[in-house]
């Protein structure tokens, strides 16, 4: 019943982190259709094709997948911190009409960024030391512009629901350890098992062995005794 309810309730938080990742997408995770990659300096692509469409990585700043592709080794060229290729996130380059009444301020930036840099650790194989960086920054980020529980929805709800993903991650590498814990214990049980059955087998034919040259030798002393007679 543990393990349903622990499924269940992975299934939860990762739809509701899901709903959270698109919600934050298309209202924040958007680039100016006037952006231009800081490495090759070309205007990103609003169209589908990849390669020049923007990608943010780990740290948070944004490159078209050409000039990421190209980068060796794979580190941030305006704050060396590396990145893994295949964690990249493709961004949404906005619609001018998207753009209307949107703060273009740089408190506006930073919390792009931050939701950024959420979305890109929240996945499966996310480094810990890198989540714990970025939730670190997104609180201190937080504590910083207002303590009001309401203000940034989006972000606070994107690291409660990237801290409940990890949890439920820490929890399942936690029954996978205590699993392989048991199977050992089961394994070697039985391996103990079959040993002290082949063990007790021994000490049976040892001691019908036994039994039966005691019965030889009982047998000759009788004929001997009769013979005496």
């Amino acid at each position: 019943m543990l393990c349903g309810d622990l499924q269940d309730s992975r299934i939860s938080a990762l739809r509701v982190f899901d709903f959270i990742w698109i919600f934050s997408l298309f209202d924040m995770l958007v680039v100016h259709p006037a952006s231009t990659c800081d490495i090759c300096l070309d205007p990103y692509s609003i169209t589908a094709e990849p390669v020049k469409s923007p990608h943010a990585i780990a740290c948070g700043h944004t490159f078209c997948l050409t000039c990421l592709r190209n980068l060796t080794p794979s580190a941030c060229p305006l704050c060396r911190k590396t990145f893994r290729l295949e964690s990249v996130k493709k961004l949404h380059v906005a619609e001018p009409p998207e753009l209307d009444g949107a703060s273009e301020g740089p408190e506006n930036a930073q919390l792009s960024s931050l939701l950024q840099r959420v979305a890109l650790v929240s996945i499966e194989d996310a480094p810990d030391d890198e989540v714990v960086q970025v939730l670190t920054d997104v609180d201190e980020w937080l504590s910083q512009h207002s303590e009001e529980p309401n203000s940034n929805r989006p972000l606070r709800s994107a690291v409660a629901a990237l801290r409940q993903y990890k949890a439920l991650q820490d929890q399942t590498a936690r029954d996978k350890a205590e699993h392989k814990r048991l199977r050992h214990e089961l394994k070697h049980s039985r391996k103990s098992a079959d040993h002290d059955l082949q063990t007790s087998q021994a000490v049976r034919e040892s001691l019908l062995t036994e039994i039966e040259e005691l019965k030889a030798t009982h047998s000759r002393e009788v004929s001997r005794l009769e013979d005496g007679v």
